[in-house]
């Protein structure tokens, strides 16, 4: 087992500066190709300074304020304890790598293993973690050489569990080959990865006077799709047609209503009147079934 570097960021912009200077955990899902949020190619964008990064949404704050909540979920689970060492405390660095860089969120106390947390909106299968998950904190095994760890997380603010996640040396050591080749070919060498996703293509652009010869499969997808923008097209001509209608009828009255019950309205504000259907009455008063709030 080795020891890794260990760098303190003295506040938040210098361990943005220091992420810059590799590859972190978080980063480790896009370099593989398993990452839903981002491709080999935006990575390699950012790492270049060609793109900005986003700035941090709401989840993401969300995530990083559950956190505590996370640990203490799993020390109230395991009788372990931890010690925090999050993002913005503390870099470790691969003694022979010093593009290979993780962020463990916490180290449990008097024991030589890692804690990773995360908070989701979707469905986790203890069984079936996600891919992006597992390589993420399989680096962070190999860059600390930390062999040993725990993933929990909280699904959509309630449901709490956790895994243990034992450290594959094999796939560890295939992750740290292919981030090894993406800093070096691409960051470092100047190549450029392969486009994969729609907002790849564009950040890319267009070759002027390339073309691309159709395909069965792409000569189908064309067809359904001129069908249904025909299809959106009558509809959404239809639709106005019926919202002038019911907005002349109603005149200056603010609200439609049928035995008592409002359908629709048609307020003033400060941008003008606003139309709006009550979804729930008008379906109760198409299937004859009361809605119940």
């Amino acid at each position: 087992m080795y020891k890794p570097k260990v760098i303190r960021p003295t506040c938040h912009g210098d361990w943005l500066n220091e992420r810059d200077k590799g590859i972190g955990a978080s980063e480790v899902g896009a370099v593989l190709g398993l990452s839903p949020f981002e491709t080999p190619f935006s990575l390699w964008l950012k790492k270049t300074k060609q793109a900005e990064r986003e700035p941090e949404n709401q989840a993401m704050k969300m995530g990083h304020m559950l956190e505590p909540v996370v640990a203490q979920l799993w020390e109230e689970a395991t009788g372990e304890k931890v010690i925090k060492a999050s993002a913005a405390d503390i870099i470790y660095v691969h003694p022979d790598y010093d593009f290979m860089r993780a962020t463990p969120d916490r180290i449990v106390r008097g024991r030589k293993k890692l804690l990773e947390i995360k908070t989701t909106v979707t469905t986790v299968d203890p069984d079936d973690i996600y891919p992006h998950w597992l390589a993420q904190v399989q680096y962070q095994m190999y860059v600390t050489g930390i062999h040993d760890a725990d993933l929990a997380w909280l699904v959509q603010g309630r449901y709490f569990d956790y895994a243990h996640i034992p450290y594959d040396e094999e796939f560890a050591e295939l992750i740290a080959g292919m981030v090894s080749s993406f800093w070096n070919d691409f960051v470092v060498g100047g190549k450029e990865p392969d486009p994969i996703s729609v907002d790849d293509f564009a950040f890319k652009g267009s070759e002027p006077g390339k073309t691309v010869d159709a395909d069965d499969k792409a000569v189908m997808e064309l067809i359904e799709l001129f069908q249904l923008n025909e299809d959106l097209d009558e509809r959404e001509s239809r639709a106005n047609e019926l919202k002038t209608a019911l907005k002349l009828f109603m005149g200056d009255a603010e609200s439609l209503v049928l035995n008592g019950k409002v359908l629709a309205t048609w307020k003033s504000g400060a941008r003008g009147r606003s139309f709006r259907l009550k979804d729930k009455l008008i379906e109760e008063l198409i299937t004859g079934e009361k809605y119940e709030d």
